[in-house]
């Protein structure tokens, strides 16, 4: 699999008007043809952060988990109201896992999940859920013990990364140990990391979203090793990440110097399109173009599904020229492409690249 660069990945907010579709087996399938690869691609890149640090091949003990996934033959889709993208440990139907659920049968899959989410108003951030479900009294004082233990470890992480957390009723008579205090409390808690609102790419939240998701890894790790009573490494990996943290910071600050006087008066002019090309085409029609045109931008040929691009929807002859927002004078292009497209030229790339 080819490297895969931060710098590829944006998330617009034109994005959300994808929520807006109002039939929901259309809204599903753009969300699977045109938001899933990018976030497929955000996952593998913090796989391979995760790896560095850990020092750890995660393919080999986790799963991709996706939300919304109703199969395309289902008889009934499903409504939702948010995306998610994350890791759960390996399905094996064949086993029974350690912990239980409250009705004294045992898990076959892990109910841990760390996710990417992204909410129908834009909003994106990482969480981790430590039970999607119901579990026994039992397991869920061999998680506390757990935080309990490595809490003034994971406190600094937590700290840094500004990763905050929520109650939740299930877990009852347990010690918040995620704040230190002694006191019994009526409730446990799922993690997140702060909030960002698109639209995000690179140089806005998608590194910090990839380092909150890698600094919440040891966690996920250590509930699947619980339930699979394989030994818990959440001290080790918490000292790893705090190494490899420290050694990044003194090498970005070390690089941010040789450049700053480099980049100070630097400056380039972008040739844009017209404004007209960010003008809302109503979700339905959008769709339409983009599915027509098969996911794939029209003049680079590059897919949204195999490349994670994003596409735009362009007037071939612009606004400002009389165009109208007709499916004919609609065409799928990726930004790039878009950008250097501009309002100057009305060529129908559908018909120079034979897409349709």
């Amino acid at each position: 699999m080819k490297d895969v660069s931060l710098s590829e990945i944006v998330f617009d907010l034109k994005d959300t008007e994808i929520f807006k579709i109002p039939d929901t087996k259309t809204r599903i399938a753009t969300v699977q043809n045109y938001f899933f690869p990018r976030l497929e691609m955000l996952l593998r890149f913090t796989m391979a952060l995760i790896q560095d640090i850990y020092d750890i091949n995660p393919y080999e003990t986790m799963m991709f988990v996706y939300y919304p996934n109703n199969r395309k033959t289902a008889k009934e889709n499903k409504d939702f109201y948010w995306v998610h993208i994350g890791l759960s440990g390996k399905r094996q139907s064949n086993r029974d896992l350690k912990y239980k659920r409250r009705d004294g049968k045992p898990f076959k899959f892990h109910p841990t999940y760390l996710t990417f989410n992204i909410e129908f108003d834009g909003r994106m951030r990482v969480e981790l859920m430590p039970f999607r479900q119901y579990v026994s009294a039992e397991f869920m004082s061999d998680v506390n013990s757990l935080f309990k233990e490595n809490f003034d470890a994971m406190s600094s992480i937590f700290e840094l990364q500004q990763i905050s957390h929520t109650r939740s009723e299930q877990f009852i008579g347990l010690k918040n140990t995620l704040t230190g205090s002694t006191d019994e409390v009526n409730y446990w808690t799922r993690l997140y990391s702060p909030t960002y609102y698109f639209p995000i790419d690179d140089d806005r939240g998608l590194w910090d979203l990839a380092l909150c998701f890698a600094a919440l890894y040891p966690l996920l790790d250590s509930f699947n090793s619980l339930g699979e009573g394989a030994p818990v490494k959440l001290s080790e990996m918490i000292a790893r990440f705090k190494e490899w943290f420290l050694d990044t910071e003194e090498i970005e600050e070390l690089e941010d110097t040789e450049n700053s006087q480099e980049t100070a008066n630097a400056t380039e002019a972008a040739d844009l399109p017209e404004l007209d090309s960010y003008t809302f085409v109503r979700a339905g029609l959008w769709w339409a173009v983009l599915a027509r045109d098969n996911w794939t931008c029209c003049s680079c040929g590059r897919s949204s599904r195999e490349d994670g691009i994003t596409l735009e929807v362009d007037h071939i002859i612009p606004r400002s020229k009389g165009g109208t927002d007709d499916l004919e004078n609609l065409q799928a292009l990726c930004k790039k492409c878009n950008i250097g497209k501009s309002n100057k030229d009305s060529t129908d790339l559908r018909k120079a690249t034979s897409i349709l």
